[in-house]
């Protein structure tokens, strides 16, 4: 979102920064400094806006929300493709979802990723809907959505996701626990 964009305008979109910002790096070790911060994000009043690398939604209240990671991204059958995106489309599934967070997880043996789709449902205390029939509905929305080569390989229900003080989702954190559990029992 643009900074002059309307105050009730809802959207989502990565967070940009002055560029003047004081602390910011100018020069990076091992990759081009304007790619990698400046390419393809927009000016404002004639300086072009630095990335900040994290995607944040502006609520209909005018409040913001962190999504994390922009760059938060997963191989997908030789696609890639952010979390948040799937995110995005998985959150509006089914009303009972109250958030989900997407992890692409490399199978014990090797291969391509996984895709995994953790679940915190609106009322913890509902018994846990039928799984099958939930992933089959996430499968139908992506492909339909976002692109239809991407498979759900399972669906794990947790009460909470882990966030940084700053409301970030940790995927990192789920990624480990969900590889643990991985080499526990086939997932």
């Amino acid at each position: 979102m643009l900074p002059n964009s309307p105050a009730n305008v809802v959207g989502v979109g990565e967070l940009a920064l002055n560029p003047l910002m004081f602390g910011a790096s100018s020069t990076l070790l091992n990759a081009n400094h304007y790619d990698v911060y400046f390419k393809g994000m927009p000016s404002w009043n004639g300086k072009i806006l630095r990335r900040h690398g994290d995607v944040f939604e502006r609520t209909i209240r005018g409040y913001y929300r962190a999504h994390g990671r922009a760059d938060d991204t997963m191989n997908l059958g030789g696609i890639k493709v952010s979390s948040v995106e799937i995110e995005r489309v998985c959150n509006s599934v089914d009303d009972r979802i109250l958030e989900t967070a997407a992890i692409g997880l490399t199978p014990a043996g090797g291969g391509p990723e996984k895709l995994v789709i953790v679940v915190v449902f609106k009322d913890a205390n509902d018994s846990t809907p039928e799984l099958n029939s939930l992933k089959q509905s996430l499968n139908k929305a992506l492909q339909k959505n976002l692109n239809p080569l991407f498979k759900v390989s399972d669906v794990v229900p947790l009460a909470s996701l882990p966030r940084t003080a700053t409301n970030k989702v940790m995927r990192r954190v789920l990624r480990q626990k969900l590889t643990q559990i991985g080499q526990n029992c086939k997932l």
